[in-house]
C-alpha cells in the first residue's frame, strides 16, 4: 500500500505515505491500549503509549518505507487476538486468532519470531502444558498462522535457501563473541535507555496472568531473533522496533504500581507527576523533530538526476554509490548493471568466514561486460585505495561532477 502510494503521489507528497506509516503505527497503539486496559488503569496505559508514541527512534523508524511498522501492528492485533482467544476459549477467536498471525508473518517472515512464542505461551499459561498437544484450537491457530508463510517459502525455496544459508549460518559464530553481547547492549542504549529496559524486564516478573504470557513470550521472540541474525541485530536499528512495543506493554505493571501510590497522595503531587510526565514526552518529540528536521534531503532528487544524466545511455555500468544504487534508479532513473561492495560489505564479507578478495581479480569480473564505473560514496572510494589505483591508473576519467566520478572502461 505504501509503494503503491509512493509511485501514484511521487516525491512532492511523501507526506501521504508517511501518513499511512504513521495510520499502522497508530493502529499498534489501539492494541497496545485493547490489551493494557485489561490489566492495568487508564492513566498507565496512556504513559506507556506516550513512550510508545514519542520514543525518538520511535518516530523516526515509523517514517521510513520499510514493511517493519506494519509488521509490529500484525504482532500486536495477533497478541490482542490470543488474549481474546484466552479469554472465551471459542472457535470464532481461534481461527481468528490464526488469521491474524498468518497475515502478521506474510508481511515479514521475521515475525515468526514473536508470534510463534506469544501464541505458545499463551496457550501453555490457558491450558498446561499437558492439554496444550491435544487441544484442536491449538493446532487450528498453529496451522492457519503458518499456511501463508509455507506457501510463499516453498514458491520461493532458491531465495528463502540462499538467505538462510548467509546471514543465519555463516554468520552464527557470532553470537559466540563477548563483542556481539556488547554491541547489542550499545545498540539498546542508543535507541532508549537501558535503565527503562530494565524497568520493562522488572514489569515481565510482576505482571498477571495472562498477560504475563504475552510478555514473556515477546521476549523470548526478542531474544531469539537476535540470536538468529546477530549480525543485523547490531548494524540494522529498525531491527529492534519490535522493542519498542514491548517494553511500552512490560512498562504497564510498573506504571501501575506507581500510579496506585500516587493516588494516596495530595492533588499537588499528582499534578506535579502529571508534569513529569508531560515534559518528558514532550522532551522526546522535540527531540525527534531536530534529528529529522536537520537532514535536507531537499536537494538529493536533482543531484541524482544530474548523474543519471551523465551517464551515457545505452551502456551497462557497474557503481560505488550509497543504497547499492536505489537513489540513482529512482531520481536518475538508471539501474547498475552491478554494485561495487562497500566497507562494510566487505566487513560483513569477513565476518562471513570468505577470504580476502584481490581486487584485480574482482575487478576484472566484476566489470566484465561494463562501459563505465560510476562512483558517488567518494569516501568509500578514499577508503579502497586497491581500487582508487585501478580507476585513476588504468582508465580516464570521463565526468567529474559534484560529488561523483564516471569512469570510461572502455578505454
Amino acid at each position: 500500500i505504501v509503494g503503491v502510494l509512493y509511485w501514484v503521489t511521487g516525491s512532492e507528497q511523501l507526506w501521504l505515505a508517511r501518513l499511512v506509516n504513521a495510520l499502522f503505527w497508530a493502529i499498534g497503539g489501539v492494541a497496545i491500549y485493547a490489551i493494557g486496559k485489561r490489566f492495568a488503569g487508564f492513566w498507565a496505559v496512556l504513559t506507556a503509549l506516550a513512550f510508545y508514541f514519542f520514543l525518538p527512534f520511535s518516530v523516526i523508524a515509523t517514517r521510513s518505507f520499510q514493511p517493519d511498522p506494519w509488521m509490529v501492528m500484525w504482532v500486536l492485533l495477533t497478541a490482542w487476538a490470543a488474549l481474546r482467544w484466552s479469554e472465551t476459549r471459542t472457535w470464532k477467536w481461534a481461527i481468528l486468532t490464526g488469521l491474524v498471525g498468518g497475515m502478521t508473518m506474510l508481511v515479514k517472515t521475521f515475525a515468526g519470531f514473536f508470534v510463534g512464542p506469544i501464541l505458545a505461551a499463551v496457550v501453555i499459561q490457558s491450558l498446561g502444558w499437558r492439554r496444550f498437544w491435544r487441544t484442536r484450537q491449538m493446532w487450528a491457530m498453529a496451522g492457519i498462522s503458518l499456511l501463508p508463510t509455507v506457501i510463499y517459502l516453498l514458491l520461493n525455496s532458491q531465495r528463502s535457501s540462499d538467505f538462510f544459508s548467509f546471514w543465519v549460518v555463516s554468520l552464527s559464530e557470532l553470537i559466540l563473541t563477548t563483542n556481539f553481547y556488547a554491541d547489542w547492549l550499545a545498540m539498546i542504549k542508543g535507541l532508549m535507555s537501558l535503565g527503562t529496559v530494565l524497568a520493562a524486564v522488572l514489569g515481565l516478573c510482576i505482571a498477571r496472568k495472562p498477560f504475563r504470557a504475552v510478555l514473556l513470550g515477546g521476549w523470548i521472540g526478542y531474544v531469539l531473533f537476535g540470536l538468529v541474525f546477530p549480525y543485523q541485530y547490531t548494524t540494522h536499528e529498525y531491527y529492534h522496533l519490535m522493542l519498542v512495543p514491548l517494553v511500552a506493554l512490560s512498562l504497564l505493571p510498573v506504571l501501575q504500581t506507581v500510579f496506585d501510590l500516587l493516588g494516596r497522595q495530595s492533588l499537588l503531587w499528582r499534578l506535579g507527576a502529571s508534569g513529569i510526565v508531560l515534559f518528558a514526552s514532550v522532551y522526546a518529540l522535540w527531540t525527534a523533530r531536530s534529528v529529522i528536521y536537520v537532514q535536507d534531503y531537499s536537494l538529493e532528487p536533482a543531484s541524482w538526476q544530474r548523474v543519471g544524466e551523465d551517464i551515457p545511455d545505452g551502456h551497462a555500468f557497474i557503481a560505488l554509490t550509497a543504497d547499492y544504487g536505489m537513489r540513482l534508479r529512482y531520481y536518475g532513473w538508471r539501474s547498475t548493471g552491478a554494485a561495487w561492495p562497500s566497507g562494510s560489505d566487505l566487513n560483513l564479507f569477513s565476518l562471513a568466514g570468505n577470504d580476502a578478495i584481490d581486487v584485480q581479480d574482482y575487478f576484472a569480473e566484476a566489470t566484465q561486460g561494463k562501459d563505465f564505473f560510476v562512483v558517488t560514496a567518494l569516501s568509500e572510494l578514499d577508503a579502497q585505495p586497491a581500487l582508487k589505483e585501478i580507476l585513476y591508473g588504468d582508465y580516464p576519467l570521463l565526468v567529474e561532477g559534484n560529488g561523483y566520478l564516471i569512469f570510461d572502461l572502455r578505454e
